[in-house]
């Protein structure tokens, strides 16, 4: 393995608030932390209860740091802020663009904001709105919690929570539930919080094969996958797993 720099930031310990109202932990001495967290949620809708239109039974939400579908808007489609209006403490934001092929609706509070793409990228503020209906959002420093405002008619999942660890990788981190089907049926390597597999992901002609590793504890699953651009790859990770104090998902 290659030789860590050392201690890059004195956060050893990084926290955040799932949507689901959980709590991450992930404690690593020596690595730089404090990159911001992000969240895919999905919701479901039961649509005989609800009357819901089709098209809106089955929502995902992506949670990220305040700002960055600003950055979104502007490289990946092109468009611009249409409508702005005040919404649960924070702002209701519709990005239209003439020429994509879809728009974006973004609510943003204090803290964080929570995108979904819209399949016309001219929707109306009226219609966009109903792509957040029947939720509350929670912003706080540590984290957005997503509630259902009608629990029997709507259910929130919290599919993933990611982070980047600079000069590691990406940490793709899952509740054991929802994730279970990716542990294999045989040990993996021994590592202080768990154990480790390395998966070999299945690449197309013009792509050459990668390296994910597949980290489990008592109450995570996570994969982690190196940054090729960046000459960071699964030794890295590796080494970086055996040097993991903590990595959990608690209620």
């Amino acid at each position: 393995m290659r030789d860590h720099p050392g201690p890059i930031s004195s956060a050893t310990r990084a926290r955040f608030r799932a949507p689901d109202g959980g709590w991450l932990t992930v404690d690593a001495a020596g690595y730089d932390l404090e990159e911001p967290w992000s969240a895919s949620v999905q919701v479901t809708t039961k649509r005989p209860y609800a009357g819901t239109p089709d098209g809106l039974q089955l929502r995902d939400l992506h949670i990220t740091v305040v700002g960055n579908y600003d950055m979104v808007l502007e490289r990946v489609i092109g468009g611009r802020w249409a409508n702005v209006v005040e919404a649960q403490g924070g702002h209701l934001l519709i990005g239209h663009c003439e020429t994509a092929e879809q728009g974006l609706a973004v609510w943003r509070g204090p803290w964080h904001e929570v995108a979904t793409w819209l399949p016309d990228p001219r929707m109306s503020g009226s219609d966009a709105l109903r792509y957040f209906a029947r939720l509350y959002f929670e912003d706080s420093p540590e984290g957005l919690c997503v509630r259902p405002t009608a629990p029997a008619v709507d259910r929130v999942e919290v599919l993933d929570v990611s982070k980047k660890i600079p000069g590691v990788g990406f940490l793709d981190i899952r509740k054991p539930e929802t994730a279970h089907q990716l542990v294999p049926d045989w040990s993996g390597a021994p590592v202080p919080t768990g154990e480790v597999w390395m998966e070999d992901v299945a690449s197309t002609p013009q792509e050459p094969s990668k390296i994910v590793l597949l980290h489990a504890t008592p109450s995570t699953v996570t994969t982690l996958s190196g940054e090729a651009e960046l000459n960071v790859d699964w030794k890295d990770g590796l080494e970086f797993l055996f040097n993991v104090n903590e990595l959990s998902w608690t209620d």
